[in-house]
């Protein structure tokens, strides 16, 4: 059996529902592809579940070992989405909903863009009248534009629902998983300790100056004080200083992700891949995660990316969300300092203050471009 469900992804919730209630009447699901929404379905016995469609970069259908510890049991699902089912119907903490929530989000900002775009096309046509050869009709343009408003408001008022009723599951881990910007497992040592060691020489502390716009340089940096015999221990809460701790020389793969939203999944997975979380950024929507893992001689560097378009990805993100936009700006503020100068020498004041921005920007942004330069340099070689 075959269903056909287009909006699927508009409440996710309204959707694993009605997956759980075919379940109860003997069809499993077995098959589904996000992108046209068609579900297929094999018959079975008649059994109370729950489903949850998850979506987790790279997945291929399989849920994290975090998450199928938990109860919850495969199903199908595609490279970057899988379906779990629990018999369970009262689980609560895992799977995430936060994925479904951003989308949300995002798609009603774009209807609203749409939207305010066709109020302003509805006033351009006053009272949507008007006269042809000396008689008055219907102007269709307006009544056009008016459905399409109607449609547009339905729309948002869906989705507006859909997210209260996410938000009502109350599933994700939130301050008390994940959120922290340093696991307080990683804090062995006291503050107090921390001063005796800095002070014996036993402890170092190191700030790059942003250095989470090119991290491949800060990820050569700690890899190298490793086989020094310095070994990273962990990050001021801000993420500005690293801190290392006198140790045996080792081998230490350090990786710096980028996401636009963690989900709790992604932590879960990366956890069991045998990853130590070492920091997570507290702007949300420009998600900097830190990952460290030892291995030996005998063992091979182990890789955090499925595959080098992962990678790829990550840097050609930090650049054209970063990079450009501030070359750009910077670019912006010296062409507006040099016409200040001709045009408006009495303000010439303030030309410091557009300098240092200039100067940052410039700066910053030549970083995340330069990271994306030689990351595609790098996987050109390879």
């Amino acid at each position: 059996m075959k269903k056909f469900m287009p909006l699927w992804f508009f409440d996710v919730t309204v959707t694993e529902k009605k997956l759980s209630e075919l379940h109860s009447k003997g069809h499993h699901l077995s098959g589904f592809s996000p992108l046209s929404g068609m579900f297929e379905f094999s018959d079975g016995g008649n059994e109370n579940v729950i489903y949850r469609i998850c979506r987790l970069k790279g997945c291929n259908g399989t849920a994290p070992k975090g998450v199928t510890a938990n109860g919850w049991e495969s199903v199908c699902g595609t490279r970057n989405f899988y379906i779990a089912k629990n018999s369970d119907t009262e689980t609560e903490n895992i799977p995430s909903y936060k994925f479904w929530q951003t989308l949300n989000r995002v798609i009603i900002f774009i209807v609203l863009l749409i939207f305010c775009y066709f109020l302003g096309f509805l006033m351009g046509f006053g009272g949507g009248r008007i006269e042809h050869n000396g008689t008055v009709h219907d102007d269709m343009r307006f009544i056009f534009a008016a459905a399409v408003e109607l449609i547009l408001l339905v729309i948002t008022l869906f989705l507006w629902k859909a997210n209260k009723n996410l938000s009502k599951k109350g599933t994700d881990l939130g301050l008390s998983g994940f959120a922290k910007t340093i696991p307080g497992e990683n804090l062995v040592y006291t503050k107090e300790e921390e001063k005796q060691m800095l002070k014996s020489g036993q402890m170092i502390k190191k700030a790059p100056l942003g250095w989470f716009y090119a991290p491949d340089k800060a990820e050569e940096m700690v890899e190298r004080l490793a086989r020094e015999g310095w070994k990273f221990y962990r990050f001021n809460e801000m993420g500005t200083v690293f801190y290392f701790i006198k140790s045996e020389p080792c081998k230490l793969k350090f990786v710096v992700d980028y996401q636009s939203e963690a989900s709790d999944e992604y932590y879960l997975q990366s956890k069991d891949d045998g990853w130590k979380l070492e920091f997570t950024s507290m702007m949300r929507t420009m998600c900097f995660v830190v990952w460290s893992k030892e291995y030996t001689d005998s063992e091979s560097e182990p890789e955090f990316y499925s595959d080098e378009a992962n990678e790829m990805k990550l840097a050609k993100r930090m650049a054209f969300t970063l990079g450009i936009p501030m070359l750009v700006l910077g670019a912006a503020m010296l062409i507006f300092a040099i016409w200040i100068t001709i045009n408006k020498p009495k303000v010439a004041a303030i030309l410091p203050a557009y300098a240092l921005v200039f100067a940052e920007y410039t700066y910053f942004g030549s970083k995340a471009t330069g990271f994306y330069l030689r990351t595609r340099k790098k996987h050109k070689l390879n």
